[in-house]
Order: structure tokens, then C-alpha cells, then sequence
């Protein structure tokens, strides 16, 4: 009979020592799959800062370049439309050639801040599709890498024993007694 309980203890010490052998080897494999995460991020984070800040550097220019043309264009359009005002008292200009004037240097300018505005936002979607992308990737990557290392730090808790059931009063007992008869 001893001999049969040293043989189990054997047998159960060699399996936790297979056990824990196996759990080093998953976690060893957790750290090469997390440096290998990590290399590619930063490798990814280098590529998006060579791309993105040049983006953001030549929209900037384009903003820079449009700023003055929008200035120059509506300071035309108001000396424009105030020499159409000097000029119509001396001039019998018809109403309609001023508003077809108008008209035209309204569709100029629209034109021109439809183009200003249609690359400013192209550069800006352009500019969230390559910066919002890879961080929604790293941050799901590195929500999974928690809950892998969560699931792997939680250790099983000690059984506890179930509590004896406890006592629940009668409709005619006080409940305060077991066995109480009541009132």
C-alpha cells in the first residue's frame, strides 16, 4: 500500500513538472510573438511618420499658398464691385452686364476655394485613413496582448468548502431560533 501511494506522488510530481515545463514554453512563446508585435509597430510607427509629415507639411503649403490668392481675390472682388459702384453713376451700364461681371467673379472665386478647400480635405482624409487605421490595429493588438497575459497571470483560487445551509424562518416561527416555534 505505501509503495502504491509513493508511486501516485511520483506520477503526480512528474506531471506538474511536465505542466509547469509546458506553461514556461507558451509563456516563452508569448514574449517571442510580443517582440515581434512590438518590432512591427515601431516599424509601422517609422513608416506612418515618413509618410504622414510630409502630408502634413504640404497641405500646410497648400493652405499657405491659397491663403493669399483667397485674400488677393476678395480684395479684387471688393474693389471690383466698389468701382463698379463709382463707374455706374457716370456709365449706363446696364444691371444685368454688372450682375453677369459679378456673377462670373463669384463663380471665379468659388471655383478657386472649391479647389483650395476640395485638396485641403482630401489631405485631411487622407491624413485620418493612414494615421487612424494602424492605431486602431496597434490598439487591438495590444488589447489582445492583455487579455492573453491576464488569462495566463489569474491563478485558480483554493476550493473553498460549501457553507451548511442556513436556516430560513417558518411563516408561523419568529425565524430567529432554529427549530423556533413562533408565536
Amino acid at each position: 500500500m505505501h509503495t502504491d501511494t509513493e508511486t501516485l506522488l511520483t506520477i503526480f510530481v512528474a506531471l506538474t513538472g511536465v505542466a509547469v515545463l509546458l506553461q514556461a514554453c507558451v509563456l516563452f512563446g508569448i514574449f517571442i510573438s510580443l517582440r515581434k508585435t512590438a518590432k512591427s509597430v515601431a516599424a509601422v510607427t517609422e513608416d506612418l511618420k515618413t509618410t504622414v509629415i510630409p502630408m502634413i507639411h504640404s497641405s500646410r503649403q497648400i493652405l499657405e499658398n491659397i491663403t493669399p490668392q483667397i485674400l488677393s481675390i476678395s480684395n479684387g472682388l471688393s474693389e471690383f464691385t466698389e468701382t463698379v459702384r463709382r463707374q455706374s453713376k457716370g456709365v449706363s451700364m446696364s444691371a444685368s452686364e454688372i450682375m453677369d461681371r459679378v456673377n462670373r467673379q463669384i463663380q471665379r472665386l468659388d471655383g478657386m476655394l472649391t479647389v483650395g478647400l476640395n485638396a485641403v480635405e482630401k489631405a485631411g482624409a487622407t491624413l485620418e485613413s493612414t494615421v487612424a487605421l494602424p492605431v486602431r490595429q496597434a490598439n487591438g493588438i495590444a488589447a489582445a496582448i492583455r487579455a492573453a497575459i491576464e488569462t495566463y497571470r489569474r491563478t485558480p483560487s483554493p476550493s473553498r468548502p460549501v457553507p451548511p445551509p442556513v436556516h430560513t424562518p417558518t411563516s408561523t416561527g419568529t425565524g430567529l431560533y432554529p427549530n423556533d416555534p413562533g408565536l
